[in-house]
């Protein structure tokens, strides 16, 4: 434990005197110090301040012509919206593939957090690793994979089954609205898994042994006590999943943009990098602003559940775990769901871009295709071109999520050890980043950037605007971790520092602080792998510049060289696995300090 320091009289904690009083001022009254969460609350305010600005910015738009700052009041970007046949089309193809994403997400990821959490099926430190290394792998990497494999043209088991059929046409057609939300799916699996395997193992399991000795079968207690237990859990991975596909541009552009299939995402960035003319942005403002609006209303629903779920949850730390259901003869059920996941989300498409990486263009595995492997992919790469997005990657992952650590921090803080009103509202603003898509503060900040900074303080396309977009985005996940964190550590750790006549400050950086150290370790190193995997914000908020190696693999992918885009992929894969690796023992390291 942290010991505290003596006090100024050099007795020991507990019999150190006071300090003495400060002067009065010179209307008589004693001075008063500043309160140490005076300096948090300036710091969250420009914060705050850049948050809601970015979402206000977009409603106004959607009421300017032509999307323009300095445009004309008008309500004919709505009327567009909500009577141009496109953009109606779009509406649909959003629903459709959020739809199809939600249904795959939830059905696999709770089902597997049950065989771990509440059946004999084992390997739950084996199913949690992969499934944290499923989180971090790229959209865009999982969708080359099943375009190589199930593409109508290109796809290897298309070809396959065509062959062995005598197919005339492609069985399978991965380029659509139910393949994208396949994928999608299959991505966000894992972190619906993470969420709902959290809620169950934090859930006493009293209620579901007294359904079973009341007389209840396993099926019956599932359906009527333990998803209702865990109905909190489930509506927030689904509602924090379906913002995550609505913001995702890595699947839309590399499956779907091609076949001009448009869903939210890819509609933004396709009005903000028009192939001729000049960009438009009042109907796709517009259409942020109802964005916004759905996604305020969400989280006012998820908020509301959340208060009606604690009257009917029992969770206790340490409290009756359930009785464990044998799987008997359905184990090899459970081994099919769990191995199949794991072999079609990751296996197969990952070696499918290995394979494609090696080859001079696109074929399907065989003895002939053998014959011209090679590693040109990797060595006719553009260097200067992977130096480029490397540079940018290795400092977006670096300063983005050192400001956002930086900025939660603050955040939590005053919305924690705060007792004054506002501290709901900065809680508020910090969740809407997770709330709200992020394309829509992507776009916010490339129309203020555009707009408003020019000259030497421009900002468009700088690595200065890619780091705070990302970081604000972020912010919503960082508050979240140290909210619990400061939680955990009572006050009166800092009181009795206090008392020994320690100023605030010291007792935050001598007690509070060594004790966030593995949260804030943990945060970091998370926000830092996702800071290096995404492409929604480079690509909208990005320049020639300022390119990542995601946007560098896209641009390859874009443009017809898939061999070096596969290559350039793969080798990001392995700038990840460092960091990958330490984040995982670090994981190891705090579970085995809560355990004993």
């Amino acid at each position: 434990m942290t010991q505290l320091t003596t006090g100024p009289g050099g007795g020991s904690a507990g019999t150190a005197p006071p300090r003495p009083p400060r002067p009065p001022d010179e209307g008589g009254r004693p001075r008063r110090r500043p309160s140490a969460l005076a300096v948090p609350t300036a710091l969250i305010t420009v914060p705050a301040l850049c948050v809601a600005g970015l979402l206000a910015l977009v409603v106004v738009l959607g009421f300017r012509a032509h999307g323009s700052p300095d445009g004309a009041f008008t309500l004919a970007n709505h009327r567009a919206l909500f009577g141009d046949a496109q953009v109606w089309e779009v509406v649909r193809n959003t629903l459709v593939y959020v739809a199809v994403t939600l249904a795959v997400a939830l059905f696999l990821g709770t089902a597997i957090a049950l065989l771990v959490e509440r059946t004999d099926f084992g390997w739950e430190r084996t199913v949690g690793t992969v499934m944290v290394l499923r989180i971090l792998i790229p959209g865009f990497f999982t969708a080359m994979g099943w375009i190589f494999l199930f593409h109508p043209r290109i796809g290897a088991v298309n070809q396959w089954l065509m062959e062995g059929f005598g197919l005339a046409e492609a069985p399978v057609d991965i380029v659509s609205l139910a393949g994208m939300g396949l994928v999608e799916g299959l991505a966000l699996s894992a972190l619906v898994f993470t969420m709902v395997s959290s809620g169950l193992r934090t859930l006493d399991g009293s209620l579901e042994e007294a359904a079973r000795a009341s007389g209840a079968g396993p099926w019956t207690v599932l359906r009527r006590v333990t998803l209702p237990l865990i109905r909190p859990s489930l509506l927030g991975a689904g509602l924090f999943a379906g913002t995550i596909a609505i913001s995702s541009l890595d699947i839309p552009l590399i499956m779907g943009l091609s076949n001009r299939i448009y869903v939210f995402s890819s509609y933004l960035y396709v009005a903000a990098n028009p192939s001729a003319g000049q960009p438009e942005y009042g109907v796709p403002a517009a259409f942020s602003g109802v964005m916004i609006l759905l996604g305020l209303a969400f989280s006012l629903w998820y908020q509301r559940t959340l208060r009606a779920g604690r009257k009917y949850q029992v969770v206790a730390g340490k409290g009756h775990r359930p009785a464990r259901v044998r799987l008997g003869r359905w184990r090899w059920a459970a081994w099919l769901l769990v191995g199949g996941y794991f072999l079609w989300s990751t296996l197969l498409p990952m070696l499918m871009v290995v394979w494609i990486s090696l080859l001079p263009f696109v074929q399907k595995p065989s003895a002939k295709a053998l014959e011209v492997v090679s590693l040109d992919n990797y060595r006719h790469l553009d260097w200067a071109f992977v130096g480029r997005g490397l540079r940018t990657s290795a400092e977006l992952m670096v300063l983005a999520p050192t400001l956002a650590v930086l900025m939660s921090l603050a955040f939590a803080f005053v919305v924690v050890r705060s007792r004054g009103r506002h501290r709901f509202v900065y809680d508020l603003v910090a969740f809407l980043p997770q709330a709200v898509p992020s394309t829509v503060f992507a776009f916010g900040a490339m129309i203020a950037a555009l707009y408003w900074t020019r000259g030497w303080y421009g900002l468009y396309g700088t690595l200065t605007l890619l780091v705070v977009v990302t970081a604000l985005i972020q912010l919503a996940f960082g508050t979240r971790m140290f909210n619990a964190g400061l939680l955990q550590i009572h006050t009166e750790l800092e009181e009795a520092a206090a008392m020994s006549g320690a100023r605030s400050w010291t007792a935050v950086r001598r007690i509070t602080l060594p004790l966030l150290r593995p949260v804030l370790t943990y945060t970091w190193l998370w926000l830092a792998l996702l800071s290096l995997r995404d492409l929604t914000v480079p690509t909208l908020v990005g320049g020639q510049d300022t390119l990542t190696l995601s946007v560098a693999s896209w641009t390859l992918f874009s443009t017809g060289q898939v061999g070096a885009s596969s290559a350039l992929t793969l080798l990001m894969i392995g700038c990840m696995t460092p960091i990958v690796v330490l984040f995982l023992l670090l994981t190891r390291k705090n579970e085995g300090k809560a355990i004993s």
